[in-house]
């Protein structure tokens, strides 16, 4: 005989009502871990989930990104500044870090938050969007390569009752995006 199931239930967290600074002194450190963050209300299979994808690989997916290329190619303040998100059945989270010399802690992350005002505000090039679709198209492939990969799709369209041709549509969804897609994936 089967035992009952207990079900849990979470209250969403609260979003914070303004930003909010945490500093933590370690006096002999010679760099300072940058780490900018959120939660967001990103469930798996959400229809933002590859809209927010895309606009995570142009904002700080790797070193052809934003953050990568203001923080680190330009400002030279750091070896790397990235971003990446999660999805989740009860809360996402969004996040940003960088280490950067202690000396352009604030510049640095005058950086960071404007790399994210910028993507609210302006649209991203063709070229910057078409770079980011053919990584994420590349990545999707060499994914598939891997059976842990395929056994996960199946697995995740039982346990978040995704539509069952979720990821052979995937692609066709994430090329019809536009500029104006990342934009609203970065305001919401």
């Amino acid at each position: 005989e089967m035992g009952e199931i207990i079900e849990h239930t979470y209250s969403k967290p609260a979003e914070p009502a303004a930003t909010e600074v945490s500093f933590v002194n370690k006096a002999s450190s010679v760099q300072s871990v940058v780490a900018l963050g959120n939660i967001i209300d990103l469930k798996p299979g959400d229809e933002d989930v590859i809209k927010l994808q895309l606009a995570n690989q142009i904002l700080g997916g790797g070193s052809l990104g934003r953050l990568f290329q203001n923080i680190r190619e330009d400002k030279g303040y750091t070896y790397g500044a990235y971003s990446s998100y999660d999805d989740d059945e009860l809360i996402g989270e969004f996040d940003a870090q960088a280490s950067v010399r202690n000396a352009v802690t604030d510049s640095a992350i005058v950086e960071f938050l404007a790399e994210f005002k910028r993507l609210q505000t302006e649209g991203v090039s063709e070229e910057e969007l078409e770079g980011a679709k053919n990584y994420i198209i590349g990545s999707f492939g060499r994914s598939l390569e891997n059976p842990q990969t395929v056994a996960r799709f199946a697995l995740n369209i039982q346990r978040y009752n995704l539509d069952e041709n979720y990821y052979k549509d995937y692609l066709t969804k994430l090329q019809a995006l536009t500029t104006q897609d990342v934009m609203d994936a970065a305001n919401k």
